[in-house]
């Protein structure tokens, strides 16, 4: 063991001589450079094959056999939709009755939300942790939902725990336990949710567009504050669950590896003591609305790299005659990544990562909306192009082509089997024509529909449904962000004022405001909340 520890005591010792010793100089050379590898010689290893420069043509369009849905009703007057797909041994399951959001009571806004998400918090059986852990140990879920006219209680499940979890769904449903305790940490974690959101340029958009458009007094433009949180109780969310979860009215849909037999087997039992009529919901049209005097909204967000802009106005119910040949158009303009916006704002002039929109719709209208995050510098400049693209398709300066038509159909067609891929997403379908009140085979004439919108339908719809000079704009951003202007010649300049100095996002959106050029109206600033700023 010495004779060791001498060796390896005298190898360190010689090494940290070698280390300090001078060592000789030597003359430094570059290392020759890499060989450059041959090229291979199959072409396909690279992409500038004369074929990748024309896209290949859409298939076919497969046949599909959309899945069928079966109606009957339980003992109690509830309507049952049954979609059987006994491919997987999965069920999932949607509840949703006829009220929403827009039912909230002023000053109060967010009940809705707030009480369906107290519903799965705890049962008068099992609290919250409990009632989590039973659901866990079956793999189930059971969630719930509100929209501004719906309200929406789901599971899934395995087949083979459908009892288990059925209960489970039925006690929130029937059971909720409305700790106070659960709601207090359910406004906390809202209140910092809007808290978060209103670090969010795009969010921010989004909440303000609808105040705007609607105006403060309806029911689609109040908004969810800190104030409105703040006055809901345990009693408002046991008053609303007495009004509004009955089951008159309401309609289950259930999709999976279950008979219409098992179905009654297994909801019957639970639910045949579940009775009652619902308390009238809120119906209030675009006709009610009172939109905001302005053409303009700004919310200033200091430091912001990027502006968010909204383009909104109202449009036409999905139940109108010419709802294809208005979503082809539509998607022609915003629908995707080929769109003309997105083409425009990423592609061409690079001022955004993303630029899209279309029509969407509440029961019985539409709203219309594009939008978009850009740098902030270009944010004047986006808003110009955006409305160059709405003006263009609707006088017909730039009108539909058959081209991006036929792009367009071609797409809707193709992604319709897609739409039923889940149990999930076959549910989500059928509860839209259910609430819009249209047949349940109405997809079966969907291809044929798509299929034959022209271009003089696509082209009509762009001139009666698009309103770029009643629409309201609002903007996200840094008031003190410097703008750019686009050049003729295509290049983007610093926007200088008459006095040769950087013309500000705040000074750019008041002086288009004041133009009229794209619409009338001026500026109004606001906060997150959508109050008046000075």
């Amino acid at each position: 063991m010495k004779t060791l520890h001498r060796v390896v005591t005298a190898a360190f010792g010689a090494s940290l001589l070698v280390g300090c010793s001078n060592r000789p100089d030597t003359a430094q050379t570059t290392p020759p450079p890499a060989p450059t590898p041959a090229l291979p010689n199959d072409p396909h290893a690279f992409p500038e094959e004369a074929f990748r420069a024309t896209q290949p043509p859409p298939s076919q369009p497969r046949a599909f056999q959309r899945p069928a849905a079966q109606p009957f009703t339980l003992s109690n007057g509830l309507e049952v939709y049954l979609i059987e797909r006994h491919q997987l041994p999965i069920v999932s399951t949607t509840l949703f009755f006829d009220a929403g959001s827009a039912d909230d009571p002023k000053g109060k806004s967010g009940r809705a939300k707030l009480c369906m998400d107290l519903l799965i918090e705890g049962t008068k059986k099992l609290d919250k942790a409990a009632y989590d852990e039973a659901l866990a140990d079956i793999a189930s879920r059971v969630r719930a939902r509100s929209t501004s006219d719906t309200l929406s209680l789901s599971f899934a499940t395995l087949t083979n725990h459908i009892d288990a979890t059925v209960d489970l769904w039925v006690q929130a449903l029937r059971t909720p336990a409305h700790d106070q305790a659960d709601l207090e940490r359910l406004v906390k974690k809202r209140r910092q949710e809007l808290q978060q959101m209103k670090g969010s340029a795009p969010k921010v958009a989004r909440r303000i567009a609808a105040n705007v458009l609607y105006g403060d007094h309806h029911p689609r433009g109040r908004l969810v504050t800190e104030t409105s949180l703040s006055q809901l109780s345990v009693a408002d969310c046991k008053r609303h669950h007495r009004d509004y979860l009955k089951p008159e009215g309401a309609k289950l849909l259930v999709v999976g590896d279950l008979t219409q037999s098992q179905v009654l087997a297994k909801f019957e039992p639970t639910l045949s003591g579940w009775k009652g009529r619902p308390k009238a919901p809120v119906r209030s049209s675009s006709a009610d609305a009172k939109p905001r005097a302005g053409k303009i909204f700004f919310v200033d967000m200091p430091g912001a790299a990027q502006s968010a802009i909204t383009v909104t106005h109202f449009g036409p119910a999905r139940q109108a005659p010419d709802f294809f040949a208005t979503k082809m158009m539509s998607a022609v303009l915003g629908g995707g990544f080929s769109s003309r916006v997105n083409m425009n704002l990423r592609e061409s002039k690079g001022y955004s990562y993303g630029a899209g929109g279309g029509f969407s719709y509440e029961h019985d209208h539409g709203r219309f909306a594009l939008g978009t995050s850009v740098r902030s510098d270009a944010t004047h400049q986006s808003i110009l192009e955006l409305f160059a693209e709405l003006n263009g398709i609707k006088t017909g300066a730039r009108p539909v082509t058959q081209a991006e038509l036929d792009r367009e159909k071609n797409g809707a067609i193709l992604a319709l089997p897609a739409k039923f891929a889940t149990s999930w997403a076959t549910a989500s379908m059928y509860t839209r024509l259910l609430y819009y009140g249209f047949p349940l085979d109405y997809y079966n004439g969907y291809v044929d529909a798509v299929s034959q919108v022209s271009l003089a339908q696509a082209t009509t719809a762009a001139q009666t449904h698009l309103q770029p000079h009643s629409s309201r704009v609002v903007v996200v951003g840094d008031a003190k962000a410097t703008m750019i202007r686009h050049t003729d010649d295509g290049q983007d300049v610093p926007m200088l004022d008459a006095a040769g100095q950087p013309v500000t996002l705040l000074a750019a959106l008041k002086s288009l405001a004041a133009s009229g050029s794209i619409g009338p109206g001026g500026l109004v600033s606001l906060d997150a909340d959508a109050v008046v700023q000075d």
